[in-house]
């Protein structure tokens, strides 16, 4: 099997796998997973340049904005936490 499939197929049983974590379990491995990038992954250039790459999708209607409702609406929310 090529790696690339191999890779895919790894990706989609993880996935699987991850839905039946409780949320507090899958934000403590989103965690530990952006801590494993390393600090050069999201150094102030690396969100600046994605903060500009957002704004251009805005501006251009490539997605649509959200009101503070909506994103809020979609957040998950730790048991008991209040916004």
């Amino acid at each position: 099997m090529a790696a690339s499939a191999l890779c895919r197929r790894a990706t989609a049983t993880i996935s699987a796998l991850l839905r039946d974590l409780s949320t507090h379990e899958r934000a403590s491995l989103a965690v530990e997973l952006l801590d494993s990038l390393g600090d050069e992954t999201w150094n102030d250039d690396a969100l600046a340049k994605l903060a500009d790459e957002r704004d251009a999708e805005l501006e251009s209607g490539a997605v649509a904005p959200l009101s503070h409702a909506q994103f809020l609406a979609g957040l998950e929310r730790p048991s008991g936490a209040a916004w």
